[in-house]
Order: C-alpha cells, then sequence, then structure tokens
C-alpha cells in the first residue's frame, strides 16, 4: 500500500483510471461500447458490493461486453450518488475488510447512471430496450409495499395510488416496470426478467405477484395476463455485509491510496448469492464467479431470513437500547451473545427445512464470528433501520410459527418485538431522542409512545401484524411483561430474565 493524502490525491475517473494500477486492481475491460444488459434499481452500498462486483469479476475475468450496469436513482435522494457517479464515470473502490486483512480494488461493472426524477420516461424507455434483458433492484424492504399480515399490495398507500392515477409520472417501481413492461408488449418483445436483491423472504414471487396485482387494478386485463404469464422474477438469497459509506471511509481510501473516492463501498470479504435459475430473457453465466444458480432457492433463503437478517434485528434493537454504537461491540456482550445463540437454537432453527450441506449450529456460530469482525464499524443504528420492513420478513414469521405449534416457544422472541417496540418511542434508555428512520416512523413513534409498557398500539396495526399474532392472549401477554420489564429494567436485565427461564 502507498500513503498519500489530501493535497497529493487525484480524482477518480475514466481519465485517470490507468494512474491506479499500480496501487491496486483496476478494470481491464472496455467500458465503452459494451452493451448494459441489466438496469438496476436502486443502487446503494449494497448492490455496489454485491450484484455490481459479480458483474465485474465476469467482466474482468470472462470479458463479458453485453451485460454491463445501467444504475438508476428512483428517489430525490439519490441525487447525491447520481452526482458522485457521473463525476466517476461510474468507477467505485471496494474496500473488503477482514479481521486481519484489508483488499481493495476499483470497480467498473456499471457503465452509466441515470437520475429518473430528471426525466422519468427516460428510464421507462431504457427499461423497455431490447438490450435490456434484466431489470435488477435493491429498493429495501418497504419499496415493495407488500403487506405481510394480508400478503398483498398497499394499494391506499398514496405512491401506489399516484402510479395507477398518473402513469407519466411515477413514484414507486412498479410505475416504472408497468410502463417499461406496457412498451415491450406493444411491441411484440420479449418482458425482461424481474430480478430482485433485496432480503426478504421469496423476493422474486413477491415482487412478481404485488406487480400482478397493480396491474389488474389498471384494468388491460390482456396485458395483466401476459405478465403473469410471460414476466418471470427469479428468488434469490443476497448475503454481504455493507455498512453505509462516510466521510472517514473516503479520508481512509485517500490516505492509503491516492485516490479520490466519492462513494467508496467498504464491506465483509464474505460474499454469497445464491439464485434461481428462471430467466425470460437470458442471462450471464454468474456460476463462473462463484453464484450458486439452483432449481429452488426457498431453503437458503428462509435460513438466511430468519438466522442472519432475524439475529441482526433482534441484536440491533436490544444493542441500541443497552448504549452501544457498532455491532461488533453488541456481538461481544456475553449476554446478548448468548441470547442470541439460545433464540436460534430454540425458537428458530427448529422451524427450518433442511439445506443441503448446512448445519444450522455451524452456520449461526459463522455468522457471529462475521459481526464479530471491529474492521467493519457497522452500526448499530443502520441495523435499526427500516423495521417496518425487517421485523414482519425476518422475525415476525417465526413467531407466528410458533404460535401454530403445540406449546410453541416464542419468549426469547418476544424479547427482541419488546426491544424494537422501546426502540420506536424515539427516546434511549437515557432519556436522549434520536431519530427513527422509516416510512412509518410518523404512525410508528405515535403508537409506540401512546401505547408505552402496553404493546397494543403498535399491535394493532393492520399491515404489519395479524389478527393471529393480535389475539393470542398468551403472546401478548408475553410480549407486555418483556416489554414492561425493558422499560423498568433496561435490555439486558430483560434479556437475562428470560435466559434464565429458558
Amino acid at each position: 500500500m502507498t500513503k498519500s493524502n489530501e493535497t497529493t490525491a487525484t480524482n477518480l475517473n475514466a481519465k485517470t483510471l490507468k494512474s491506479f494500477e499500480s496501487t491496486l486492481p483496476i478494470p481491464t475491460y472496455p467500458r465503452e461500447g459494451v452493451k448494459q444488459g441489466i438496469v438496476h434499481l436502486g443502487v446503494g452500498a449494497f448492490h455496489r458490493s454485491h450484484l455490481a462486483v459479480f458483474m465485474h469479476r465476469l467482466m474482468q475475468e470472462h470479458h463479458l461486453k453485453d451485460w454491463s450496469i445501467c444504475g438508476v436513482g428512483l428517489m430525490k435522494a439519490d441525487a447525491l450518488m447520481r452526482d458522485a457517479m457521473k463525476a466517476q464515470d461510474c468507477l467505485y473502490t471496494v474496500v473488503e475488510r477482514g479481521i486481519k486483512d484489508t483488499n481493495a480494488y476499483i470497480v467498473g461493472s456499471i457503465t452509466d447512471y441515470m437520475y429518473a426524477p430528471d426525466d422519468k420516461r427516460a428510464v421507462i424507455e431504457k427499461m423497455a430496450n431490447p438490450d435490456t434483458h434484466i431489470v435488477s433492484l435493491t429498493v429495501t424492504e418497504n419499496g415493495y409495499y407488500h403487506s405481510e399480515a394480508t400478503n398483498s399490495l398497499m394499494t391506499d398507500a398514496p405512491e401506489i395510488v399516484n402510479d395507477l392515477n398518473h402513469p407519466e409520472n411515477p413514484a414507486t417501481l412498479y410505475g416504472y416496470l408497468y410502463e417499461a413492461l406496457l412498451l415491450r408488449y406493444k411491441k411484440g418483445l420479449t418482458p425482461f426478467t424481474i430480478m430482485s436483491c433485496d432480503n426478504m423472504p421469496q423476493n422474486g414471487v413477491t415482487v412478481k405477484n404485488m406487480l400482478v396485482a397493480f396491474a389488474k387494478l389498471k384494468k388491460d386485463e390482456k396485458f395483466a395476463a401476459w405478465i403473469e404469464d410471460k414476466v418471470t422474477s427469479p428468488n434469490s438469497m443476497v448475503d454481504r455485509v455493507t455498512p453505509r459509506c462516510t466521510d472517514k471511509e473516503r479520508k481512509y481510501v485517500t490516505d492509503t491510496w491516492g485516490i479520490k473516492d466519492q462513494c467508496p463501498v467498504v464491506a465483509e470479504p464474505f460474499i454469497q448469492w445464491v439464485l434461481e435459475d428462471n430467466f425470460s430473457d437470458g442471462r450471464p453465466p454468474w456460476e463462473l464467479v462463484g453464484v450458486q444458480v439452483v432449481k429452488d432457492v426457498d431453503s437458503y433463503e428462509l435460513m438466511k431470513l430468519r438466522l442472519l437478517n432475524g439475529g441482526h434485528s433482534a441484536m440491533g434493537y436490544l444493542g441500541y437500547l443497552a448504549g452501544y454504537t457498532y455491532i461488533h461491540e453488541v456481538v461481544n456482550d456475553p449476554t446478548i451473545n448468548k441470547y442470541i445463540r439460545v433464540l436460534m437454537h430454540e425458537e428458530v432453527i427448529p422451524l427450518l427445512p433442511e439445506v443441503p450441506g448446512v448445519d444450522f449450529e455451524e452456520y449461526t456460530a459463522s455468522v457471529l464470528e462475521r459481526f464479530s469482525n471491529p474492521a467493519i464499524q457497522d452500526t448499530v443504528a443502520r441495523i435499526c433501520l427500516m423495521g417496518s420492513g425487517k421485523m414482519p420478513k425476518y422475525v415476525l414469521p417465526s413467531i407466528y410459527e410458533q404460535l401454530r405449534k403445540p406449546n410453541g416457544k416464542y419468549k426469547l422472541l418476544a424479547v427482541c418485538v419488546a426491544g424494537w417496540f422501546r426502540y420506536l418511542t424515539g427516546v434511549d434508555m437515557n432519556g436522549k431522542p434520536f431519530e427513527i428512520e422509516d416510512p412509518m416512523a410518523e404512525t410508528l413513534k405515535a403508537a409506540a409512545v401512546k401505547g408505552g409498557k402496553n404493546p397494543h398500539e403498535l399491535l394493532n396495526i393492520e399491515v404489519l401484524f395479524s389478527p393471529e399474532i393480535r389475539d393470542n392472549k398468551d403472546f401478548v401477554a408475553q410480549l407486555t411483561h418483556s416489554l414492561e420489564t425493558v422499560y423498568d429494567k433496561g435490555p439486558i436485565a430483560a434479556v437475562n430474565e428470560i435466559l434464565d427461564q429458558v
């Protein structure tokens, strides 16, 4: 590694790229004149550390020329990413931080970036272009407008209402997908594949079902039937811890490699992608770079969502209330560490189907080891983001399954929900207020504050909780007790009390 500083560092872009080749690996493949076979909606840190890295490997090692990525920012908040990507010709640095070693390289698989608020029609036409074979997405769980409680499209959401009535001004992914597919339908073209890369159970099935529901509301029965019959949307399981980039990471890249990079990505070395082989218009040969392309993703997906993501959420809310800043600090708390291991062993793993070649206890141990990596500096606050999208998919399904079993076990799961409910007051255990980042923040906070130690106000939010959980007296009693304990004695005391019982 070479040392540099702000005054001698060089801005990263296509013209300066070659100047870095003696410092770290750079793209050696052509980036001009290649076809953009993938349009990706939601170019956040995870996409750039995951799908874009796999495409970079394919282009670097196997010379693919038809599958570069056109990134798309759908939200007004994506203006910062637009500015960074445009200034750098869509090049950026990936830094893989292990417990002992650090590896870095420049990725160039994203060859264009479009900012939808500037020209929504241009984005729709790009998706409809015959060169586009896949539209992939990382729009977070909330971007799907899917009610887990009712397994249906949130048709009363203002953004969905807008897209149904104003197709020229879409606000959700469904407005864009519908209009782009309609163009291809009218031209007699094969539909593109919709490929979700979000952490959701049956992410492919969910996005397609919600799109079909949206299409049926548009009253074009033939086109809705065409979507249902012809459009493919594979399920996938994605995994790589990728924190948000801050000025600290930007300075680190500048100081270490002499690169001025506005949007570097810092991630753990581990990377995994299990993908259902279900594509309507071709796909890259991802198997060549380590992607597990399989017939059925469900068991892999369920394992990861319930154990890794569910564990993440549980330690996130309890860890935040306990005063921790980073996830590795939470993992190293002996009480919370034990809680997560017992929670998985007692209440989650028994619900999971077998996964070929996987030992669940070993998988859980490996997850905790990955989370303990201090080099990643993954914040607890990041894990707590968007709980209304995460908890109904990562944690609540295990509770529902336990409630359906004779003598089902859910005490440890209830503590996790209690931690979330106390967090939603927007005030920490020392009385200091903090901001809740969630599309439902206003509703959730109001219910949490009004309910206090009584969980009913939150449980009555029907898009999050079904009657099955809300009306179960035993579970509500357990949740109420855990919530009272978190309020009165703190999260660690609440965890210790339940561990003593279990």
